[in-house]
């Protein structure tokens, strides 16, 4: 593996990496709402998961991501503010698919703490503008499209960012139904594994999506998150 190699795969392991303060550990993505309704136990959980991944998680977050990346490429090299104009329609038209307001908000705030450290660990350009302009509230800021551009200054390839960030989502589903009781931590590591056909069958699905065909369709996650909004005790923030 050359050094230009290397250091694409140290800064995809570096943010995904569990530890990467995001604030991904708050989120479930709506898993503890299904987890209140009923609709998912530790038997169920993988199908649930692998149905998140392939319906709600892959045609939005990860289309979006896949478009961002795409801008970011197209534009990015000729001057830091060219992308902007394109990423603004993505992230918006993202933001207006979430249903429900913790979706919402738990999407824009780790995306906002995932771009601030960015602009300061890459010094890049584009991120720099990127996070000057959500920081302006001149664009929600949600955290697929801030990893698209990331990846796409960082140099990985549009499928291999994808993918990396929907491994970061599986990673933080996996936390999360450990905390829930869902899983224990072998259970964890076998679902994450689990997870990994999927995953590449999302990213590729993702890679070429046009932005008139991004969006997902999961109304029983929806369902859960208008429930989990309004619960008098819950764990996570989603």
């Amino acid at each position: 593996m050359s050094g230009s190699d290397l250091s694409r795969l140290l800064l995809a392991l570096q943010f995904t990496d569990s530890s990467f303060p995001s604030g991904m550990y708050t989120l479930s993505h709506g898993l503890e709402g299904l987890a209140q309704r009923g609709e998912v136990d530790a038997r169920r959980l993988p199908q649930v998961l692998h149905s998140m991944l392939r319906h709600a998680i892959g045609p939005a977050d990860s289309v979006a991501l896949a478009l961002a990346w795409a801008a970011t490429r197209e534009h990015g090299n000729r001057d830091a503010e060219a992308p902007m104009e394109a990423l603004t329609r993505i992230d918006r038209r993202l933001h207006a698919t979430r249903l429900t307001r913790e979706l919402r908000d738990g999407a824009t705030r780790t995306g906002k703490q995932v771009l601030d450290l960015a602009a300061e660990l890459l010094d890049d350009p584009v991120v720099s503008a990127w996070n000057g302009h959500v920081r302006a509230r001149r664009s929600p800021g949600s955290q697929s499209v801030v990893m698209g551009v990331v990846y796409a200054r960082g140099g990985l390839d549009q499928r291999d960012a994808v993918a990396a960030d929907l491994t970061a989502v599986v990673i933080s589903l996996a936390g999360a139904a450990l905390r829930l009781r869902l899983a224990d931590h072998r259970s964890a590591q076998a679902l994450v594994r689990g997870a990994a056909p999927v995953i590449e069958e999302v990213a590729d699905a993702a890679v070429g999506t046009v932005l008139e065909d991004l969006g997902g369709f999961a109304p029983i996650l929806d369902l859960a998150s208008c429930h989990h909004e309004n619960s008098d005790a819950r764990l996570f923030a989603s």
